[in-house]
């Protein structure tokens, strides 16, 4: 097959392609230089030019990356880790959509708009870079692998800025239609992951089963989607039944119990669902959650149900009554207290070398095993950062970077809020209800990261910087006077008023009304 290059840049060239060379070019030079590098420069010489190809196919890669995009997270919704290790490291496949980003990016620039949040973005993730780039040459893939933490923050920047008002009907309805399918999954994912375990088959390229569960990421999944349900989006005009809630809702509380039972982050994600209250005012909403809630907890409490899989923390209701607990008090079982107290104890250390010590500006840096080298590395062979991104921040970009991540989230929840209440105040329900589901979504994986390594892996952290990029975008809707639509209904014009045979432009006289 010959591929017929472009010309060079001429004035009647369209504007993508003249965008799409200017970009080309320096590619082309840079992987020259990099294949001759060896193995690792050639793999990155290759994803260079694949880029540079997509960025001459113009503005259909915008469409190619939100795809690819929209099937990567539902994957990660279902698949977890398991999907996050198909590839070869370290072109896994997010690395892979997040190489599409780069040239929709560029694609989408001449119409993005920027908003303050994103120059607060572009600092974390330029203080990130430094405390990133010296370290390299030390530790290599690593120091990348580390940096996923805050260099997926690109997916953030990509999503708000190639994410149109057209594409809004088609996510609800896509979402609508696997929400269910995730709350049936999640049991039986936590069933097969623990009694099976490494059994599993493995994708091709990777050594991770592809079926692999972690309590806390469905629970992130799970506030989703009771949030989904509880804004109304899920029914939106009709489109579920209440049959269809109250399925859902049962299946739901199972599938909570589950992760409430193994995994405490799980429940205390899944439970940011109660913040949809903050953005529906409706009492009616709860009503059917609550009343199939009541019902299975109280059967749950007088059967007592126990269902031991070879694991420390059974599924059962006093392990629940357990995990809720230890949260709150030290007086909790052992296994629970244990993790506990191994937390506590390296976030003390980290605070030590930071605000009391000689790593205040830029932390240890990305590449370097924190585990090893603050003295924990006996909690997990794999363990490399502890179960907390705020501490991550901290250990690896010092008091600065913890300062600018807070900041950034905190930004974040208060324009998220302001938006939600200049939508309610000029009576768009639906953008109220899209902002209320996509803060619980964020609430729920930004506590979750407070439990495990979430945001540093692909299949919480390209979460976390969509649903983060997808805020920034509807947060721009808010400033818009046109409403947000879904249905057909909502958006097809009225119909023109019927007129009589009297004579063109002569409306009908309207009937008289009944007595």
């Amino acid at each position: 097959m010959t591929v017929r290059l472009p010309a060079l840049p001429a004035p009647g060239l369209p504007p993508a392609s003249r965008r799409a060379l200017v970009l080309v070019v320096p590619l082309a030079v840079l992987v020259g230089v990099l294949a001759a590098v060896g193995p690792t420069g050639a793999l990155a010489a290759g994803a260079l030019l694949t880029v540079g190809a997509l960025a001459v196919v113009g503005r259909g890669i915008v469409r190619v990356f939100l795809v690819s995009l929209g099937v990567l997270l539902i994957g990660y919704a279902f698949l977890g880790r398991g999907l996050a290790h198909v590839g070869v490291g370290p072109a896994y496949i997010g690395e892979m959509v997040l190489l599409l980003a780069i040239p929709a990016v560029f694609v989408a620039l001449p119409r993005a708009r920027f908003s303050a949040l994103h120059g607060l973005l572009f600092l974390f993730m330029l203080w990130g870079a430094v405390c990133t780039i010296p370290y390299i040459s030390t530790y290599g893939i690593d120091a990348l692998r580390d940096a996923a933490t805050w260099g997926y923050g690109f997916f953030a920047i990509a999503v708000s800025i190639t994410v149109g008002r057209e594409l809004v009907p088609a996510i609800v309805r896509v979402y609508r239609r696997i929400a269910f399918p995730i709350v049936l999954w999640v049991p039986v994912a936590a069933v097969l992951t623990i009694v099976f375990g490494n059994s599993l088959p493995t994708a091709p390229g990777s050594d991770v089963p592809i079926i692999f569960f972690k309590a806390g990421d469905a629970g992130v999944h799970l506030a989703g989607i009771a949030s989904f349900v509880l804004l109304g989006l899920y029914g939106w005009h009709g489109a579920r039944s209440t049959i269809d809630e109250i399925r859902l809702w049962i299946f739901w509380l199972f599938a909570f119990a589950v992760s409430a039972a193994i995994n405490r982050g799980g429940m205390v994600a899944a439970s940011m669902a109660a913040l949809s209250g903050l953005f529906v005012r409706r009492l009616s909403r709860w009503l059917v959650p609550f009343a199939v809630a009541l019902t299975l907890f109280a059967s749950a409490w007088l059967v007592n149900p126990q269902v031991d899989l070879g694991i420390e923390r059974s599924i059962s209701f006093d392990q629940i009554v357990q995990n809720v607990t230890s949260i709150f008090s030290s007086q909790g079982a052992t296994q629970t207290e244990a993790t506990k107290e191994w937390r506590l104890a390296w976030w003390g250390t980290i605070i030590d070398y930071t605000f009391d010590g000689p790593y205040f500006w830029t932390g240890k840096g990305y590449g370097i095993n924190l585990a090893t080298s603050d003295g924990f590395s006996g909690a997990g062979s794999d363990l490399r950062a502890p179960h907390s991104t705020t501490f991550e921040v901290l250990a690896r970009s010092g008091v600065p970077g913890l300062i600018l991540w807070l900041s950034l989230q905190g930004a974040f929840a208060v324009a998220m809020l302001r938006a939600a209440g200049r939508a309610r105040r000029r009576g768009d329900a639906l953008l109220v209800a899209l902002l209320g589901w996509d803060f619980v979504y964020w609430a729920a994986a930004l506590v979750n990261s407070s439990f495990d390594v979430y945001i540093g892996g692909p299949q919480g952290g390209i979460w976390f910087w969509s649903l983060f990029g997808f805020g920034l975008f509807l947060m721009r809707l808010s400033r818009e006077d046109e409403p947000v639509t879904i249905d057909a209904t909502e958006e097809a014009p009225a119909p023109a008023a019927p007129v009589t045979g009297r004579g063109p432009g002569r409306p009908r006289r309207p009937a008289p009304e009944p007595a």
